[in-house]
Formats: C-alpha cells, structure tokens, sequence
C-alpha cells in the first residue's frame, strides 16, 4: 500500500494531485486551448478551482513547461499599460514591437488573477488580443469576475477570438467522488453526517471542501495513510473555527475596515458594522437596501433615535460602494443598482461562520448620542476656505455637518428649526469660521447665538473659534477668552483638520468604557 501524506491528499492551497476530479468543464477548456488562433479567458470565483483545472490541463496539452509563459496580475496592479507589464516581463522596452517577438517564442501567455490589472491595462490588452491573434499569440487570462466582460469588456470583435469558460459552482457528486479519493489514499472512511455536513456548506466549492476534509482528518490524528482502515468522525462546527482561522488572514481586517467604515475617529451609530452583521446573518449572497434598512432602522422604536439612525442610515448608504473600494473588497463585493451583492462565494462562507462579537470589539469604541464630529458655522463668503476645510476632515474620516452635504435632508425644512436642532443636539463641536463678514450675516448670528447657548449645557468644550483672517474685531457674544486656531493659508488647513481630529479621537478615548476597544488606524 502506498503511503501518502495529508497535504498530499487534501489541499485547499496547492494542486491536489490525488483528489483532483475534472469538472464538467475541463473537455470544452482542454479542446480551447488546443485550438490555434484563439485565446481563452477562464472565469469564476475565488474557491471555484480554476487555477487548478487551467493547471491540470495545460500540462496535458502542453507538456514543455518552458514553451509557456506565466505570471500573475497581482504583480502588476498600479501599471495602466499592458504593453509596459510585457516590457518589464521580458525585460524589454515598453513597446509592442519589442515584447512581440517574446510573445510568438512561447507556445502560450497565461495571465492569472487578471482582474487585479488596472481597468486601463485590461482595456489595452482586449485591443491588443485582437491584433496578436492574427500573428500567432496566444493568452490563457484566469480570472474572478461574474462575466468575461468585467475582465476585457464586451467588444463582439474580440469574442469571436477569445473562447471564454465560466467555471460552476460544482454539485454535490463532484464533491463525494473527492471525499471517496480521499478516503482510497488515507485508508479512512469519513462518518455520513459529517459528509453531509460539509458537501452542504462548501456550496460547491472546491477549495472550501477540500479545507474541511484535511482540518477533519487533523481533527481525528491523521496525518498520512493509516495501516488499517480508520473512522474519521466529528462535528463541522467542532472545524469552523479552524476554517475561518484559515481564511483570516484574506479577509479580517479588510472585513474589519469596512464595519469600521469611512471614519478613522468614529463610527455613527455603528451603522457600517450594522451593515456588514446584517449580510453576514442574512447567508444571502445579495442583500437589497430596504431589507437593510428594515433590519437596522426598521426595529427602532423611540422616534428620535429612529430618525437619527435613519439619517446616518442613507448617508452609509451613498458611501458605501466608495467604502468597499478604499477597504479593498471591491474583488469581494459590490454595490449597485441598491443592492449589496457578495462576488466571492469563499466570502460568504467565511461569513457564515465569522465571529462577530470579534469584529465588534474592534468596532464599538463608545457609546456617542451625536451625530456628527464637527457643524461648520461660516458667511457665504467664506465658502472656498471652509469647503477645503471640510475636504480634507472628511479624508481623515471626520463626520462634518456641512450643508452642502446634506441639500437632500434640508429641502423643505424650516431652517431654523432644523439648524438649531443639528447644531445644538447632534454636533459634538462646532467650528466658528470668523472673518469680517461673520457678524454682518444674519445666519451666521442666529447660529452662534445657538451654539452659545448649547454650549452652557455642554460639560466640555463645543465651540471651536477659527479665525479666517488675522486682523478680527472681537464678535459680540463670543467670549474673548475662548482659546482660538487661525486658518490663513493652505497649509493652515491640514494643520487646522489634523488638531480637529486629534480633538475628536481624544474625546473618543476619554469615552472609552472598561469593555469598549479604540479602532484600529
């Protein structure tokens, strides 16, 4: 009996030789890459086994591995330009007539996780493949995306060149016939309820099965072909953690980031994290924003705190696809058309078995009754200077109350109500942006006039004088005695959003409960 190690049989991170059972696909990708003059694209989502199919069969069709060429786009990903990625490749000039003798040397071009090219570089390379496929060049793109038109787009020219291959989510025998090659190398018999269990939660996906099977065997001390026959038998839950551990390092902190949102100093009302606990309990891979909404808002009894959570709600909402771009998920999820859409099976999976009150921890750092970090009083006048300021709080994740921002709530209000309502109530601060024209306006009167008097209840500073000009007359009913910061020039304006946001993460710390945990930077 030949003996085999465990990473030999069961592998979710390397080819597995002795499991390895060719979808329905592999007879239509085998005849593709033996067809000269096209290209082929060979798309589907992370955990489906591609890059193990494509490797599999692009052994049996070209067996000279020096006759192929490989590299991987993530190699690559800040390039705009395909012609230059070639360049560096081969260590030529950037150049077509330079990289396209190289490219004719070799047999085929394979390009895995060609989704991590810029947009500019995957829209040179469709061009170019039209024009290669008349001198003999060949491409095998690997990719994750829904369609090959997220990878090249969808120009009718460069279809009738390229033979694309979207890999399925593989059913439930694919997975026994792994499972039963598995047990033929190891000597073992895997318990029916586990079997069960596991073809269920991988949801057809090879890598995530093939991760439970060697975490089970671990489990039950197997670590290579057992003598004599031995029963592998254990709960799934009693493996989870050990999978998600596994995938930890893939998805934690980018999971973490986008519960934490975009404010490095706070998050209002937790509604991103709100967002993220609502699609990991849903075990949906799309999600639409009234279901959200009833879910986070919906529930809310008191009606100012519904009203708030509403409002914090629909501005989640408009930057949130913005929000998976910065945290880097945008490979994982999506947002459009009103609707949270999950790209990556492997996500979903990790998902469902995650544990939240981890990414909580990391989350919640207080409990904060305002709204927003900083209200901007300022004269019209004003508006080029204090709009820079408010830029550049809010790249530094400040929440600022600025009206600009919020035309959509304030259409039909009685200003005078809502104003005083948000500045005295849900403003944490509240910048005076004085100048010679901030006590001629009867605005900007009627709000310090506000702010004066909620800063009598407030049991800390709220009133933050910030002179627009160095040579002010003191404004009637503001103490002169109110420590003050001058913004004059640009590079005041950094300074001046670096102080704000020192203020607000301190005020953040001194909030701090015994159980409640900063945010990570």
């Amino acid at each position: 009996m030949s003996v085999y190690q465990l990473d030999e049989v069961f592998n979710e991170a390397q080819i597995p030789t002795l499991t390895y059972v060719p979808p329905a696909e592999a007879k239509q990708l085998r005849a593709s890459l033996k067809t000269k003059g096209k290209h082929v694209t060979l798309v589907k989502a992370s955990g489906s086994g591609k890059s193990t199919v494509a490797e599999k069969i692009l052994a049996e069709v070209y067996p000279d591995p020096n006759r192929v060429h490989k590299f991987s786009g993530r190699t690559y990903t800040t390039e705009s330009s395909v012609i230059s990625i070639l360049g560096k490749e081969f260590q030529e000039e950037p150049s077509a007539a330079a990289v396209e003798p190289w490219l004719q040397a070799f047999d085929l071009v394979v390009i895995d996780d060609v989704h991590h090219l810029s947009f500019e570089a995957r829209q040179e390379l469709a061009r170019m493949l039209k024009l290669w496929h008349e001198k003999g060049i060949k491409f095998l793109l690997i990719g994750i995306a829904k369609t090959s038109d997220q990878i090249l787009g969808s120009d009718p020219e460069l279809a009738i060149r390229n033979d694309v291959h979207t890999l399925a989510a593989q059913d439930a025998d694919f997975l026994k016939e792994v499972l039963l090659k598995g047990e033929v190398a190891l000597n073992v018999e895997f318990d029916d309820s586990f079997e069960a269990a596991a073809v269920s939660a991988a949801k057809g996906l090879p890598a995530i099965f093939q991760a439970m099977c060697r975490i089970a065997c671990v489990e039950c001390d197997v670590e290579c072909t057992e003598p004599k026959r031995k029963p592998v038998k254990t709960e799934l839950s009693a493996i989870g953690r050990s999978v998600v551990r596994m995938f930890d390092p893939k998805y934690f902190l980018r999971l973490v980031g986008l519960a934490q949102g975009r404010r490095q100093a706070r998050a209002v009302h937790d509604t991103f994290f709100e967002i993220v606990d609502a699609l990991g309990r849903s075990s949906k891979t799309q999600i639409s924003k009234p279901e959200l909404y009833r879910k986070i808002v919906g529930s809310v009894q008191d009606p100012e705190l519904k009203k708030r959570k509403s409002t914090s709600f629909y501005r989640a909402m408009d930057s949130l696809q913005k929000t998976i771009e910065e945290r880097k998920l945008d490979d994982i999820l999506i947002f459009e058309s009103d609707t949270l859409s999950i790209d990556d099976p492997l996500f979903r999976f990790y998902l469902d078995h995650v544990d939240f009150d981890r990414i909580r921890s990391l989350v919640k750092i207080r409990k904060d009754e305002y709204e927003y970090d900083v209200a901007v009083s300022f004269a019209g006048e004003d508006r080029p200077q204090v709009a820079a300021l408010v830029s550049a709080l809010e790249g530094r994740g400040v929440e600022v109350f600025y009206d600009f921002n919020e035309s959509a709530r304030l259409w039909g209000k009685d200003l005078e109500v809502e104003l005083a309502r948000i500045y005295a109530q849900e403003a944490r601060f509240l910048v005076l942006c004085l100048s010679k024209n901030y006590p001629v306006k009867d605005w900007t009167r009627f709000e310090l006039d506000i702010g004066s008097r909620a800063a009598k209840k407030r049991p800390a500073e709220y009133l933050l004088p910030l002179r627009l000009a160095t040579d002010l007359d003191p404004i009637v009913g503001l103490k002169e005695t109110i420590g003050y910061q001058t913004m004059t020039t640009q590079g005041d304006v950094d300074r001046i959003a670096e102080l704000l946001l020192t203020k607000v993460t301190r005020w953040d710390v001194d909030k701090l409960g015994p159980n409640d945990t900063p945010l990570l930077h």
